[in-house]
């Protein structure tokens, strides 16, 4: 599956990934696909989270029935970061 893309202005006029992830992509002389393919690679699910995964994580996380959590620390590395 492709990374998912996230276009603040609406009607898929571009991808956030691209955009946030080119300077570092060109700087180690990668193409942002293979930079992005090489990441998730290196977890232990060998993907990415995904834009929908996050989101539901940051609701519920906001929402009441997170209220008995404290000092919790989120992991949506895809097993990048080993707790």
């Amino acid at each position: 599956m492709p990374p998912a893309s996230c276009d603040s202005r609406g009607g898929g006029g571009g991808s956030h990934s691209q955009d946030v992830f080119r300077p570092v992509a060109r700087r180690a002389g990668l193409t942002v696909e293979a930079l992005l393919k090489a990441a998730a690679d290196g977890t232990l699910l060998k993907r990415l989270p995904t834009l929908d995964e996050v989101a539901n994580v940051a609701a519920f996380l906001a929402s009441d029935e997170a209220g008995a959590m404290t000092g919790a620390i989120a992991n949506l590395s895809c097993g990048a970061l080993v707790d």
